[in-house]
């Protein structure tokens, strides 16, 4: 998998698709083969509806970010927000660069994963550590 693949597959909110448990299912939520459960749910993907209705690529984009809808609420671990907050600081090539990186050295982004169950400020330590990146 190329790191363009993986750029073009990363989603609104900053997971990425291509990365997913369901990547063989689902071709990302940009994508006519949207089977994100999210997306599927009744009330359906916040971050999605807001980047289309606001054309915007990702949350990063967004001058309301972070805000703290759905997935970004502090009901949900702070793996999605980071990930977005790191593309909002350092870019979508040097947030796969780190991933790439970081999956060299066996970490998992994937569900349940090692980016899993930790605080915004862990995740982006945990992003960061491999490059050398100053302290977030």
């Amino acid at each position: 998998m190329t790191k363009k693949e993986i750029i073009d597959s990363i989603a609104y909110c900053g997971l990425i698709c291509k990365l997913c448990f369901k990547a063989d299912e689902c071709a990302g939520c940009k994508s006519a083969k949207n089977n994100c459960g999210k997306h599927l749910s009744e009330s359906g993907c916040c971050q999605r509806k807001c980047c289309i209705d606001k054309n915007i690529n990702g949350c990063w984009e967004c001058e309301a970010f972070p805000c703290n809808k759905d997935m970004y609420s502090d009901s949900h671990d702070g793996k999605i927000k980071a990930f977005a907050m790191c593309i909002k600081e350092d870019g979508i090539e040097q947030f796969v660069d780190y991933v790439l990186e970081n999956s060299r050295r066996g970490l998992d982004v994937r569900m349940n994963k090692d980016y899993d169950f930790k605080s915004e400020k862990e995740v982006l330590q945990l992003l960061r550590a491999g490059k050398g990146h100053g302290n977030p």
